[in-house]
């Protein structure tokens, strides 16, 4: 090797280095932004078509338009994150104290007129009422150091709220600047994909912004219908601070826990307040009402726009939320959308080339005429 091509060879790994090294840093700059970072992208793509249509409405004034989606977006994310967050710490007090009064207390140990009453069932359940009744003061006894550190460990909790509070904050902040470079953007990404994968990495991003979007549409769609319907049972019944209960509805939905962590401690506190009958009420709505908007509106705001299997959305949202947290819940189905493509598009290019190796069938030839 010439000395001039040992110097451009030091030369070219002595670049590489720095590059690397550049990289790194700003890695490590900007780990600690790295969740609101990856908020406000799924904002921005989700938001995307309120600001277009909000750009409509005032043309050529791009950065108003931005402001205005933005502060719609506090308005309708970080608010009512603001506000559970105080009305979760604000009962939790009086959670204890009802925890408390309850372990020491014996239910009622007859079953009330209302329950006799029922038409088929009411034998059934005024038999088994002394039972259910006598066992119930028993469990919460046994458990209520448990839950009693549930709850105080909740409350330490706030604290990892308090910061996802701030990140989701910082989050429709950033979303805001990246709506009001929107076109500069998504021609960069366009170039970016293009690059990387030609017209395929095109169509791979545009999928991926399809998904976030139906993702973010359906998993949110459906736990907002869960808890507008939980809501409605809850003001019927008369449970105090229904408004607090469905935002905890909302958020097991959201987590894809599910409504009934929220509405089956419903239950068990209006049968303690002698509600037999709002007790069912809430069992029957539970069941099959909100049961049925779960079912519903899944598939038809995910799924159906989408053409993802709702197993593998399923899959994504809780492995999404234990890998990456919540921002999980919109990333997990995203990720797995994707390489669900890519598979089927390796499927499709591999049996495209088999059918072109294979050998053109002969043509017939015509029989000759008799």
């Amino acid at each position: 090797m010439t000395e001039p091509d040992r110097r451009i060879s030091f030369d070219g790994v002595l670049a590489a280095i720095v590059v690397g090294l550049l990289l790194i840093a700003t890695a490590l700059t900007l780990k600690p932004f790295l969740p609101a970072i990856l908020w406000s992208i799924v904002l921005a793509v989700t938001a995307a078509p309120l600001h277009g249509r909000t750009i409509r409405w005032m043309p050529g004034r791009r950065r108003l338009a931005a402001l205005i989606t933005t502060l719609l977006l506090v308005v309708i994310l970080v608010v009512p994150a603001l506000g559970l967050t105080r009305a979760v710490i604000a009962y939790t007090p009086g959670i204890l104290g009802w925890v408390d009064q309850f372990s020491t207390t014996r239910p009622v140990a007859t079953a009330p007129q209302s329950i006799r009453n029922i038409p088929l069932v009411g034998g059934l359940l005024s038999s088994n009422w002394e039972i259910v009744s006598g066992h119930i003061s028993a469990y919460v006894a046994h458990f209520k150091a448990d839950i009693e550190e549930w709850l105080i460990w909740g409350l330490q909790e706030m604290e990892t709220v308090g910061v996802f509070i701030f990140e989701f904050g910082l989050a429709v902040v950033l979303a805001g600047v990246f709506l009001a470079n929107e076109a500069r953007l998504s021609g960069f990404a366009n170039v970016f994909f293009q690059r990387i994968g030609g017209g395929f990495g095109v169509e791979l991003l545009h999928k991926s912004v399809q998904t976030t979007r139906s993702t973010v549409r359906g998993v949110v769609g459906t736990a907002v219908a869960e808890a507008l319907v939980a809501m409605l049972a809850y003001f019927i019944a008369g449970v105090p601070a229904w408004l607090l209960l469905g935002g905890l509805t909302f958020f097991a939905a959201l987590v894809q826990i599910g409504a009934p962590l929220v509405w089956i401690p419903v239950v068990l506190w209006l049968l303690v307040q002698e509600e037999p009958g709002w007790a069912i009420f809430m069992v029957v709505w539970g069941v099959v009402v909100i049961n049925a908007v779960e079912n519903l509106s899944r598939p038809l705001l995910v799924s159906r726009s989408t053409h993802l299997p709702g197993l593998l959305i399923f899959v994504g949202v809780l492995g999404g939320l234990f890998a990456w947290g919540l921002i999980g819940v919109f990333l997990g189905p995203v990720i797995l959308a994707v390489a669900y493509e890519l598979i089927q598009v390796w499927f499709r290019s591999a049996e495209a080339e088999e059918a072109g190796a294979a050998p053109a069938p002969e043509p017939r030839r015509p029989k000759p005429a008799k």
